[in-house]
Parts: C-alpha cells; structure tokens; sequence
C-alpha cells in the first residue's frame, strides 16, 4: 500500500513538474515573440515535446523583395532566439540552443532545450516588454560615458566567429550614414512593385493591425503629413507624376534628417551563411534590449542593405540601372564609413534619446503546438 501510495505521489509529481514547465514554456515564448521583425510579419511558430522547443520560420510572411535568402527572416529569428534565452534565464533554464537542426528542412530555425539551473533572473528580462522602435528624431547630444560603456560592453558578450558590432559616434560619419539610408525612400517611392509592397504592409488604425495581426502601423512611421495625404501618395499614377517634379527625393532628403539625428549609430557585420545572419539578428536584440534598459530609444535602417545584397547577387530584375548604381553607391558609402571589408554589413541602427513613440506595432500571440 505504502509502495503504491509512493508511485502514485511520483507520478503526481512528475505531472506538476509537466504543468509547471509548459507553463513557464508558454511564457517564455511569449516573451520571445515580442522580438522585431520585418514590417511585424512575426514569421515564426513553435512545437513543443516536453522540455524542447522546436522554432519553426514562416518566411512568406516577410516582404519578398527585402528578405533576400530569408535573411529578413532568420534577423527577425535571431531576436526571437535571443528573448526565449534570457527569458528562459529569468524563469530558472538553461536554454541550449542548436541553429538548423534539420538538414532536409531548413525552415526548422532551432531546436531549444531548456534545463533547470539553480538560479532565476535576468537583467534584460523587464526590458523585452519595454523594447519598441522608435523613429522620432534623436536629441543629438552625446550619451553619457556609463550609456556608452553599457552599449559596448554588451556588443562584446553576444559577439560569435564572423559576427560582431561597430559603433560609430562621429557626427560627419551619421550623416553620411543617414544619407546612404535615405536612398530607400527614393527606391521605394520611384519603383512600381515596392511601392505597392510598401503600401500592402502599411496599417492605418489600430484594429486593422489587430485584425491582420502584423503590418506596419502608420502612427509608427511617424509621418508628418496626415494620413490621407499619406494614402494619396498609395496611388501610383499619382505618385508617378509626383515624381517627374522630384517628390521621392524631396523625401529622402527630408528623411536624412530623421536618419542622422543619433549620438550614436550601431552597424552589425556578420558572414554569409545562414547561421551567421541568426547570430547577427541576436546581437541585435542583446544591445537594443540593454539600450531600453537605459532608457535609450532605437530605429533600424535596413532597406539599402537588403537591397544591396540582392543586386550583389546577381538579382537585379527588381530594379532600374538608376536604382542599382544608387543602391551600390549608398551600400558602398555604409561599408567604408562604418570601416567593414568584406562581409556583409547585416543591421544598421541608431540609438539615443527621444520622446516617446506615438504608438507601439501589436503583437499576436505565438502559435504554440504542444506534443
């Protein structure tokens, strides 16, 4: 009787341990999927057996012209990757992470094995909820020595072979940069299909985004113009002429402004592999998430990179001879300011002090299939 009494509490225990486990799951997975991710496409799903998490990429979800190679994707992977870790950390685990598990199946991102450890708690952790872009103008005043020394030292702990982060704080230098940026504008507002792409992920309201469940919220852009102007600019014979008298490049221009106004700019740089863009994408997210948690602001510039990538590829049916001679150019213009020779300049974000954002992209739910 005392025997079975004993089976009965071992398996009564194990089940509390189950339940117990698959609910910090669920939570460590939602925290994960706060991560960014292109125009919020959130391309991902998981599968759950026990302890192990199965990270599955939905890369479709992306923009198709931007996500060259899933590279889009697997950024976006990288951040998601990096949240499960250090909310794994504030739960009590151990994440034990193996990148591309499935040689036949190359959407499996990871496969995430999570084990007890004796603490709890992570410093980042508060910071996920927190973290949002921001594309306000920057107060161009310098960040202090402990803002710089926290944002360096964390560029430092996530850095693995073929990947790492240069910070640039010149001032010339971020305006060279913003420049470069810029050249996404003139692209997107001067060629057919990327302007309709461009207008197919714009949200207007917030129950549209929550209707579709990703898109990118016009009060995030933080446009001047209302959004009726806005929407006019949608409507390509219009903006087709509106480009005979230069409207696309009165915007760049105006949009350098906006891109150069940072103390401090972050370039990441990583190989070509698959892996190496996964790796990038959780650089990324460790020093965006210690600048929130310094009450720093942050805003990718990624368009030109992606571009870029593309046309190095070979693949130029996109684009006009006009349009690939300006991205070369602008990508050129990136890779000698921020100092990288060959490998692929992967991210390229500002960082500093601003206003709050006018609004906050919505975050679906992860879809989670337990086993």
């Amino acid at each position: 009787m005392v025997l079975a009494q004993n089976c009965i509490f071992e398996v009564c225990k194990k089940n509390d341990e189950a339940m117990i486990l698959r609910e910090h799951i669920q939570k460590i997975l939602e925290a994960g999927a706060q991560a960014p991710s292109g125009s919020n496409s959130q391309p991902w799903k998981f599968e759950v057996r026990g302890n192990e998490i199965t990270v599955v990429a939905i890369p479709e979800r992306d923009h198709p012209v931007l996500n060259f190679r899933y590279r889009g994707t697997w950024i976006a992977h990288g951040a998601l990757i990096e949240n499960i870790s250090i909310a794994a950390h504030e739960f009590g685990y151990n994440a034990n992470v193996k990148l591309f598990p499935e040689a036949a199946n190359p959407n499996v991102t990871a496969r995430i094995k999570l084990e007890k450890k004796e603490t709890k708690g992570d410093t980042l952790f508060r910071a996920i909820a927190l973290r949002t872009t921001n594309r306000k103008p920057y107060s161009l005043l310098p960040l202090s020595e402990n803002e710089r020394k926290e944002l360096f030292r964390v560029g430092k702990e996530r850095e693995t072979p073929g990947v790492a982060a240069v910070f640039i704080d010149d001032s010339q230098k971020i305006k060279e940069l913003g420049k470069a940026a810029s050249v996404n504008e003139v692209v997107m507002f001067e060629n057919q299909a990327l302007h309709r792409l461009l207008f197919e992920e714009i949200v207007w309201t917030k129950k549209e985004e929550e209707r579709r469940g990703k898109g990118l919220l016009f009060k995030t852009m933080e446009l001047k113009p209302p959004a009726a102007v806005i929407k006019m600019l949608g409507k390509w014979p219009l903006m087709r002429i509106l480009n005979i008298f230069g409207v696309a490049r009165a915007i760049a221009k105006d949009n350098i402004k906006m891109y150069s106004s940072a103390p401090l700019v972050c370039a990441i740089f990583c190989g070509d592999g698959d892996a190496d863009f996964v790796n990038a994408g959780r650089l990324m997210e460790r020093i965006w998430l210690r600048a929130t948690a310094i009450g720093l602001s942050s805003h990718l510039m990624t368009g030109v990179l992606f571009m870029w990538q593309r046309i190095a590829s070979g693949e130029v049916e996109w684009f006009s001879g006009e349009h690939v001679k300006l991205i070369q150019g602008a990508y050129q213009m990136t890779a000698t300011t921020v100092g990288v020779d060959n490998q692929n300049i992967a991210l390229l974000f500002r960082i500093g002090k601003a206003e709050e954002p006018s609004a906050r992209s919505f975050k679906k739910p992860p879809e989670i299939f337990f086993k």
